[in-house]
């Protein structure tokens, strides 16, 4: 059995690989170091943009108006085939097992916002856009074993096996990228995307390829789990970098925001992980227990409870958080579609001053939010019926005699 095994691992295309770079390299293997980030893209996939500007084609301009004209009509055919497989699709609002997982969304950080309860409290909030989300590709776990490493670790993991679901986000210019980034979208049926993002599913909650994801896909009271790139700080030292303390202020000399010392007695060699100078941010990080406070559904705006990794304009990574007392119980299977769209009427207000339904958005509020369409005090008969006490606030007048 151990013969066999060695057998299948030596013929594998890894182990050709490696063989190839062992016989360039004339014999010899060299050991490269990980790296917390990789800021260039691994040089086996295929170029995603188009280095070639397309000022420098030489195109005319009525050919140019008409190569848009082209483009827009098939985003809206794309787009139009897309919603129709939505609505053909099964979907209901059921139990989510606890072994099931979900597909996700890649949304935009746009900003911070405080929201406010009804007794006065302040919630800073984050919002996120869902910009045009499209599911790209399903990749069973057969196909996804072979095909990747990464494949390896995750297709068939502890929780079984996950199919890996690609969504992409933001509707870009065709124009800008390769040929071979273009045809995963001309497969799917869907308009080129700028942000890919890849979620791991179950099998119970496959969503279609090329089946559009809305902001509805999650509920307001529910927590979700937020994966991005912290902040690019580049170049940092050993003080903003690790927060060190610094040399003295007095009697030194040039040497204030230094680390100081690096080097052991007698093994003359810096040690692996020694905190020193060197790129800050820009890594993957991920903030679990995000409460969803509310959703602007004509917008496709989220309001998550707390901040989440990245600067302004960043994609994330948003799905359903695993933690057992946090988890979503019951929502959408696989995901929300028009069909599940219910007309709710909200009775009306008497009182004046409240705005029109027609000037609102649609929306969805937590219960503990305060709504800025009602009214922020309410007098009953019982406050009318209480004396009026003496108001400490105001300073004493003296009286002045005539």
């Amino acid at each position: 059995m151990f013969r066999s095994l060695v057998t299948s691992v030596t013929n594998s295309p890894a182990c050709e690989f490696a063989g190839r770079i062992l016989s360039a390299n004339g014999g010899h293997i060299t050991q490269h170091r990980g790296r917390r980030r990789t800021l260039t893209p691994v040089p086996w996939l295929p170029p995603v943009n188009e280095h070639v500007p397309k000022s420098s084609v030489g195109i005319s301009k009525v050919t140019k108006t008409l190569l848009e004209t082209v483009i827009e009509k098939e985003n809206q055919v794309a787009s139009t085939f897309a919603n129709q497989a939505s609505h053909q699709a099964a979907t209901s609002i059921a139990d989510i097992p606890a072994s099931s997982r979900r597909v996700g969304l890649v949304v935009r950080k746009i900003g911070m916002l405080p929201q406010w309860t009804k007794e006065g409290g302040r919630i800073l909030c984050t919002i996120l856009e869902v910009d045009e989300n499209h599911v790209v590709g399903v990749t069973s776990p057969d196909s996804w074993y072979k095909a990747s490493a990464i494949g390896k670790r995750k297709a068939f993991n502890r929780h079984g096996p996950m199919w890996k679901v690609t969504v992409g986000a933001t509707n870009e210019d065709p124009t800008n990228y390769t040929s071979a980034y273009r045809k995963k979208f001309t497969r799917a049926g869907v308009p080129v995307k700028e942000t890919l993002g890849c979620f791991l599913v179950t099998e119970d909650a496959l969503p279609l390829l090329g089946q559009p994801l809305d902001a509805r896909h999650f509920e307001v009271g529910q927590y979700v789990t937020a994966t991005g790139k912290t902040i690019d700080w580049g170049f940092q030292g050993g003080m903003h970098r690790w927060g060190m303390r610094g040399q003295p202020t007095r009697r030194t000399t040039k040497s204030h925001r230094r680390i100081g010392s690096v080097g052991s007695v007698g093994d003359a060699r810096i040690w692996p992980g020694k905190r020193m100078p060197g790129h800050m941010g820009y890594e993957w990080r991920t903030v679990s227990g995000l409460e969803i406070v509310r959703i602007n559904i004509d917008k496709q705006v989220i309001y998550v409870k707390g901040s989440v990794p990245g600067d302004m304009g960043e994609k994330l990574l948003l799905k359903d958080c695993l933690q057992e007392e946090k988890r979503l119980k019951s929502g959408p299977m696989p995901t929300w579609t028009p069909s599940l769209e219910t007309i709710e009427e909200e009775p009306e207000s008497p009182e004046e001053g409240v705005v029109p339904k027609n000037l609102l958005f649609k929306e969805t509020f937590s219960p503990k939010l305060f709504r800025f369409t009602s009214p922020s005090i309410v007098y009953t008969d019982a406050d009318a019926k209480k004396a009026a006490g003496r108001d400490k606030t105001k300073a004493k007048i003296a009286k002045v005699k005539k």
